[in-house]
This record gives structure tokens, C-alpha cells and sequence, in this order.
């Protein structure tokens, strides 16, 4: 992507647009077949290219992909030219047209030609910036283009210029630009279309001309004619809706279907790829993973006095929380006085996760209506930021915005982000904007549920004072599109304050306000706030004054008890599915020998639903290394004595402070099995409270002693933090991570600081940056915390902690009370096994629950009760 070289040295244009290319090159990925005999540096199993447009998510051409069976296929990328490449494995989501599968004689592919596919598995990768404008919009009379080819015998990227020479279909789904003056080798259909004086992706490379040079590419627009929940294929392999006969849901030919047929615009050819049609997952099983996590509903539970419970989910003040059992019912005896017609309490299921399959209820909940009615959503089910169930538009750029905004925290990579580049190229969105105000407002939009339809957005750009809303193909269908719209649409004079007119006009949309969602609002609002700075008086005040009527009109009081740290969240009335009677659970006791740290004993036991307790089996001096090994055999005979059809038993593993952070949810007590976190519940305790840290050695950023006083009564602070936590609505609170900036637990007088509401969340555990951070959790529990959430850090160039934030506080604070968590963390493991992309962002995640009101046996006495 450089230009010819004229004897001086480069300026800072050209500096901009080499930078540039290495973040397209970084982005772009080379798809090949899935199946095992084909290696992946070879050309033989090569299909095509793609680039990452948003985390996890790949788009390419529907022909590269459409033939693979099962829509299964392999993602090879590399972060830069040092790294090695890596694969991942990828399944299709989404192809437009969804009802294609039918090629023209000559190998063609139906436009708009584009497929979706979602990684597998989480993975660590650089994503190009999609324009948001609402045509094929180009600064100049050319485009950059980057792509994999195999054509020289050997596997290679390809990037360089070509032409624009105009369009093909115009007005239509099925429109195209055309692009001469370059050669385009088979391998680079999929690849990305860039404008390199805005430096953003535009569109998807479709085809290349049948003589001469050139071909076509598509609009990165056309992705808004994707259908709301409908032939979207999931996680898992299915697909919802149903198509005509010969006809596969995502839009492939069903086996024994006739793939010819007529090109609808005679368009060049496309670079197919010979192969059958895939067919569906034969098991007919599927979930509508697509934009949304839906349906997660508590497994456990049993009968208990409703007047002790609020409608929210959690206590009355008075009821005693020692009877609160992980999933949020009450213990063996209370009162089942009131139950619900099914013979359990109702319990309001927690934010956005679904059924475990297999539990009771599933069966009745998944992909059913919710108790509010609402299709889809499963009991009890909310969706994730509103996103509708099955919108994959609205979750890939939701992801895709939130992605760039979170870049532009400070992280442990120095590369040169999409705005940082943008901004050298002097880009200035609607002439309005830098690329970083434009980065930073979308984000926030992200931040927030979608529009709730395409026709109400363009009611609300109809509404903006001055602006007169063309006619487009496709139609905006986000709020990133019809900002969009502005930009080419607005006079030139008044184009910032139209952007300021529209957030407010979002911000007064009609939503189901959370408390994650007024937490979205409240930075809007500060976005808003200070991107008016410059205009005059009189128009700031219009807008404190709009600010003030929204806050009066929706629920009020809300806005400013969640502001205030000192005052509690407010509950929330809802509908709850019903939970299931408690089963028995295990309990895995580790304590670390003195002499030989590297050596453990260690017992497991039954703890039955009567409260009594059976020991299994009991080890001493156990090396640590390989301890998964040892503890195999007796605990899938544990797991055999408790575990019930569909209603896995519940592992308490009670480990020393410094071991809190091991992976025992990837535990696999078999080789062939899946992980014991996926499998059930696994709960982190503390084994060796009588070794936790000094007060007084806190290490970097400790208080000065005479500014605490050590509490007396450590045992009954738990339990008031317990009680207190366990009868109010939680809120998580990050420690570690200041917006990507690494920071200290603090100390543990600090910590007792914090709120009874919340729940401390560590984002980076593992990142050993400063000389207190080994005994982190170790403060934590000296602090009285018996709830805590934190994810295993895997440091990755391209890693941002945006989503972790964002997924923990949307969990904890829009859920239903702490009791809840232990199925809720279950249910996101599963969700992260099964490769539903909108769960990565709690991968390697840990719960501690460490109810003082079930004590561990002593240090020397493995044979106690639990």
C-alpha cells in the first residue's frame, strides 16, 4: 500500500497509510476446510479470505464458505509478521442472500454474497474499523484491498489499489461496485474493501472480472438486511427458522437440491470454491445463541416462606441469610407456607443466561416465552443490553464499536489503534468529529440496547430539528447507522450539534432501564456534556434542561440512588422462574503442608441435604503438580452418589489463599470429558483462613497504620458482609483495573471501606505486576468478603478489558442477588464451551462463595463436617 518511492523521506501521510496497511494486514485471516487431513500452511484445504470484524467474529463471502459441512470451517490469522499464524476453529452464523444457494452456470454467487462466521473458541486478535455511513461512500477514486491467494503454488497475503469505476444494481440489495486496474488471483473473495483517505472498511471483495483486471466487492452496508432471529446458525450448529424445500436454513442447497439458476445482475464471476452443500446439524438440537444469551434459568432450590422473600429474589431485612443456598433458595426447614403451583419458590432467574440443558425446566423454558411473555428469551431470561434474540447485526457491531472504544484505554499493547491512524490521515467524521470523539460516542451507543425497530429510528432522525432524511438502501438499523446518516446528510454548519441533538433524542427512547443501562445513559450524558463545551450558553442549558425532564419523567430517584456509592440499588419487581429442590453437593478440602508447600493434604466428602456430612476419601502428601489426576477417581465417585438425571451436584473446593486462582474448573476427571466448571457448579472457598495476610504487610499503596484499627471480630464481619449482601441488590465493583491501567488491590482497610452491596471483581488475576498481588484474595477475605468474582488474565496484544468490565457489572448488577451467581457462573462456562461468541468475555472466569455460615473443618481435622 505505498506509493512510488520519489527519493525523499516519507511524510506523515505516507507514515499514516504504511501504519495503516499493517492494521488491514493484522485484521485479515485466511479461511480453509476444517477437515483434519488438510495442514494449514498448505494450499490444498485454502477456501478463501475474511477479515475480523468485530472479537470472534470473521466476515467473508457466503461462496468461500457455503460448501463446508456443517458450516464448519478453520480461521487462520497472525497478529503481526512475527508471530506465528494461528487457527481457530469457525462455524457460519449467517449468509445473505439467506435463501442463496443456488449458482449461476458459470460459478456466480448471488449478491450481496456475505457470510458471518463466529470463532469456536476465544482468541486474541487485532479487528478492522467498519464505516458506519450508510452507501458504498468513497474519499476518493480508489480503494485498498487485502487478501490470502494460493496461486503461485504457495500460500500468500496479497494487498494493493484498485480503481472505482461505478456500480452495478444501484438502489437494490444486490448492488455492487466496480473496481478495475489490479489483478485479484483466486483466494482474495472475502478480503477487505478499505477507503484510504478515511481509513475504514467499506466493503467485502465478491469477485473478479472474467477478462481483463478487476472484479467487484460489496457494502459493508448490505449486513443491515440480515433477518431478526431467523436462519441465523448457532453456536451449536443448528439454525432457526425453516426454509422452502431444497432450501437449508442458512442458505446453502440442501443435498439433492438443484444449484443452478440464473445470476439476478449477470454480475462478473465469483471466486468460488467446488464442494457439496453443508447440511445442518442432524440432532435437529439448537439454541438461539445469535446476538442475545437468553434463558438461563436455577436449577436448585426448594420451598420457602415467600414472605421472607421480596419480589426481587432476595430476603426481607429479619430473614436469616444463613438459610440461603447457592442458587437462591432457603435451606431444608424453613417454611414452604406459599409455595409456587410447581412446588418451588419463585426466583427471579439471573440476567441473560440460559437454561443448562439437561436441568429441570429446560426443556419447558428454552426458546419459549419468558414469564413476562416475550418470546424467546427462556424463563427468566433478559437480554444481553437489550440486543433482540437472534440479531446478529446488532451483536457483531455492538461488539464491534465497544471493541474500538475500549482500544483507546491505555493497554499493555503500543501499537497504533484504527482512530489513532484515522486522525494522522485526517480523517474528521461528518466534518464534525475526530476519529477518537466518534470512537468514543459510538462505544457508549454500544453501551446501550439497539433501536427498537428500524422504523422508530428513522422516526427519531425524521425528528432531529433541520434535518431532511433521504431515502436509503438498505435503511439504518442501528444507532452506528444513523449517525452515519448525518454525517452525509447534515448542512456543514450544524452537523456536531445534530450529532448532540440525536444522543439526547437516544437517551429519551423508551428502554427497560437497568441498572447497567442508567449506568450507559449516565455516560452518554457525559459525552454529550462535553462534546457541547463549545457551543453557546443558551444551547447547554437546553440541553441540562432536557436532562433534567428525562431524569423527572423515568423512574424517578433511580438516577441519583445509583450514583451515590452510599445508598442502596434499588429492586426490582419482576416475574421469577421457579427453582428446583436442593440436592446434595461435594465437597474438595485442600490444605498445603508447611514443610512441603509443594505438597498438599487433601479429603472429599458428601454434604447431604439433611445437613449431614459423609467422608469419601482422605490423601495426605499429595504433590500439587497433577493434583487434577489424584482427585479424579474420587470425585467422580462422589459426583456418582450425589448427581441426579439433569441436576449435577454442586463442588465446593475449599483451597489455601494462595492457590484461589487455580483452574479447577478445567478439571477434566476424564480425558475425554468436559471440563468440571462446564460439567456443574464449582465454587471456590478459602482452606487456610488462619494463614491469610498481615493487615499491617498489605504491600504497595497500604494505609498508614494509625489510619485503621484492626477489627476484633473477623468471623462476625463475615457474616454481617454475608447477611447484608445476601438482602440487597449487588453491585460488582472492579479493583485491579482502572480502564485498562493495571492497578494494586488496595489495601484491606480500604476494602472494608467498600459498600455491603458490592462484590469485588478482579479483572487481571494472575498479572503479577506488583508485590501484593500473590496475596490479593488473601486481603479480600481478610476484608470479610465471602463473594468475590475474578477471570484467570491471559495477556494477549490485543486484549481489552472493556467487556470483562462490562459482562461482570451486567451479571452482578443486573441480576437478582448474589445467590444466584454460583448457576449464573455455571451457565456461562457452558455458554463459553458451547462457542457462543457473546459469552467470551467471561472465559476463565472464578466465584468465590464462601458462606461463613457453612464453616470448612479445622486445619487438622479433614474428618469434620462441612
Amino acid at each position: 500500500m505505498t506509493e512510488p518511492y520519489d527519493g525523499g523521506a516519507p511524510d506523515g501521510a505516507d507514515a499514516a497509510r504504511l501504519a495503516l496497511r499493517e492494521l488491514v494486514l493484522a485484521a485479515t485471516v485466511r479461511i480453509h476446510r476444517s477437515d483434519a487431513g488438510y495442514a494449514h500452511d498448505e494450499p490444498g484445504g485454502f477456501l478463501g479470505s475474511g477479515f475480523f470484524v468485530a472479537p470472534n467474529w470473521v466476515l467473508t463471502c457466503a461462496h468461500v464458505v457455503h460448501a463446508e459441512e456443517g458450516g464448519e470451517v478453520t480461521v487462520v490469522y497472525r497478529t503481526s509478521p512475527y508471530e506465528d499464524p494461528c487457527a481457530v476453529p469457525g462455524k457460519v452464523a449467517a449468509t445473505l442472500p439467506e435463501q442463496a444457494g443456488r449458482l449461476v452456470p458459470g460459478g456466480g454467487w448471488p449478491a450481496p454474497d456475505l457470510a458471518l462466521v463466529r470463532l469456536r473458541e476465544p482468541a486474541g486478535h487485532t479487528c478492522v474499523y467498519v464505516s458506519e455511513r450508510p452507501n458504498p461512500h468513497f474519499g476518493g477514486n480508489r480503494v485498498y484491498y487485502a487478501g490470502w491467494t494460493g496461486a503461485r503454488g504457495r500460500l500468500e497475503i496479497l494487498d494493493g489499489y484498485l480503481s472505482v469505476q461505478g456500480t452495478i444494481s444501484a438502489w437494490s440489495p444486490e448492488e455492487q461496485v466496480r473496481l478495475g486496474q489490479n489483478d485479484l488471483p483466486p483466494g482474495v473473495s472475502g478480503g477487505p474493501v478499505i477507503d484510504p483517505v478515511r481509513g475504514e472498511v467499506v466493503g467485502v471483495l465478491k469477485s473478479r472480472a472474467d477478462q481483463g483486471a478487476g472484479g467487484t466487492s460489496i457494502g459493508i452496508e448490505q449486513l443491515r438486511t440480515l433477518q431478526t432471529g431467523t436462519r441465523a446458525q448457532t453456536a451449536t450448529g443448528a439454525t432457526t427458522g425453516t426454509g422452502p424445500a431444497g432450501d437449508h436454513p442458512s442458505g446453502s442447497v440442501r443435498s439433492g437440491a438443484d444449484p443452478a439458476g440464473p445470476h439476478p445482475n449477470g454480475s462478473p464471476r465469483s471466486d468460488a470454491h467446488a464442494g457439496l452443500p453443508h447440511t445442518g446439524d442432524p440432532s435437529g438440537t439448537g439454541d438461539e445463541h445469535a446476538g442475545a444469551i437468553g434463558g438461563l434459568g436455577c436449577s436448585r432450590g426448594t420451598g420457602a416462606d415467600p414472605v421472607d422473600v421480596r419480589p426481587s429474589g432476595s430476603l426481607r431485612p429479619g430473614a436469616d441469610p444463613a438459610d440461603v443456598l447457592p442458587g437462591g433458595s432457603l435451606r431444608s426447614g424453613a417454611d414452604p407456607a406459599g409455595l409456587h403451583p410447581s412446588g418451588s419458590l419463585q426466583v427471579e432467574a439471573h440476567a441473560g443466561l440460559p437454561y443448562p440443558s439437561g436441568s429441570p425446566g429446560a426443556d419447558d423454558h428454552a426458546g419459549g416465552t419468558g414469564p413476562g411473555g416475550s418470546p424467546g428469551t427462556g424463563a427468566g431470561g433478559i437480554r444481553v443490553s437489550g440486543l433482540p434474540q437472534g440479531d446478529l447485526y446488532q451483536a457483531v457491531f455492538h461488539a464491534h464499536d465497544r471493541y474500538h472504544r475500549d482500544r483507546q484505554q491505555p493497554s499493555d499493547s503500543s501499537a497504533p489503534t484504527w482512530a489513532d491512524i484515522q486522525g494522522e490521515l485526517g480523517a474528521r467524521p461528518g466534518r464534525a468529529l475526530s476519529p477518537h470523539e466518534r470512537g468514543e460516542l459510538l462505544g457508549r451507543l454500544a453501551d446501550l440496547p439497539p433501536p427498537a425497530s428500524t422504523r422508530g429510528l428513522l422516526d427519531l432522525l425524521r425528528s432531529l430539528p433541520g434535518f431532511r432524511l433521504p431515502s436509503l438502501v438498505p435503511a439504518p438499523r442501528g444507532w452506528r447507522d444513523g449517525l452515519g446518516v448525518l454525517y452525509e446528510h447534515a448542512r456543514q454548519d450544524g452537523v456536531r450539534r445534530l450529532v448532540i441533538d440525536y444522543a439526547m433524542r437516544i437517551l429519551a427512547a423508551d428502554r427497560d432501564r437497568t441498572p447497567s443501562v442508567r449506568a450507559a445513559e449516565r455516560a452518554l450524558w457525559d459525552w454529550v456534556r462535553h462534546a457541547s463545551t463549545g457551543l453557546d450558553s443558551g444551547y447547554r442549558t437546553e440541553l441540562a434542561r432536557q436532562r433534567v425532564e428525562l431524569l423527572g419523567r423515568v423512574h424517578p430517584g433511580h438516577e441519583r440512588a445509583d450514583d451515590d456509592p452510599g445508598q442502596l440499588p434499588t429492586e426490582r419487581p419482576v416475574p421469577h422462574p421457579a427453582l428446583a429442590p436442593p440436592g446434595p453437593s461435594v465437597l474438595l478440602v485442600v490444605l498445603r503442608r508447611a514443610w512441603e508447600p509443594d505438597h498438599c493434604d487433601w479429603s472429599i466428602s458428601v454434604a447431604d441435604t439433611d445437613g449431614g456430612t459423609r467422608l469419601l476419601h482422605e490423601t495426605r502428601r499429595t504433590p500439587l503438580a497433577g493434583l487434577d489426576s489424584h482427585v479424579a477417581a474420587p470425585l467422580t465417585e462422589a459426583f456418582r452418589q450425589c448427581d441426579e438425571p439433569g441436576r449435577p451436584a454442586l463442588l465446593h473446593v475449599a483451597l489455601p489463599h494462595l492457590l484461589l486462582g487455580t483452574a479447577v474448573d478445567d478439571w477434566r476427571l476424564r480425558r475425554d470429558g468436559v471440563p468440571l466448571g462446564v460439567e456443574r457448579p464449582v465454587l471456590v472457598r478459602c482452606s487456610d483462613r488462619d494463614q491469610l495476610p498481615d493487615e499491617a504487610t498489605d504491600g504497595p499503596g497500604a494505609w498508614p497504620a494509625a489510619a485503621w484499627e484492626s477489627y476484633d471480630d473477623e468471623d462476625g464481619e463475615r457474616r454481617d458482609r454475608w447477611r447484608r449482601l445476601h438482602v440487597r441488590q449487588a453491585r460488582a465493583e472492579v479493583l485491579d483495573c482502572d480502564d485498562g491501567v493495571r492497578r494494586p488491590v488496595p489495601d484491606t482497610a480500604a476494602l472494608r471501606d467498600l459498600a455491603p452491596h458490592d462484590v469485588p471483581v478482579l479483572c487481571r488475576l494472575g498479572d503479577l505486576r506488583y508485590d501484593s498481588d500473590p496475596a490479593s484474595l488473601g486481603r479480600l477475605l481478610r476484608a470479610g468478603f465471602g463473594v468475590a468474582v475474578w477471570r484467570r488474565w491471559r495477556r494477549e496484544p490485543e486484549a481489552v478489558c472493556g467487556e470483562f468490565h462490562r459482562g461482570a457489572k451486567t451479571v452482578v448488577d443486573d441480576g437478582n442477588g448474589v445467590a444466584l451467581l454460583p448457576e449464573v457462573v455455571h451457565g456461562l462456562r457452558r455458554q463459553v464451551h458451547e462457542g457462543l461468541t457473546e459469552a467470551y468475555w467471561a472465559h476463565g472466569i472464578a466465584l468465590l462463595y464462601d458462606d461463613p455460615y457453612r464453616p470448612l473443618p479445622g486445619a487438622g481435622d479433614l474428618l469434620e463436617a462441612p
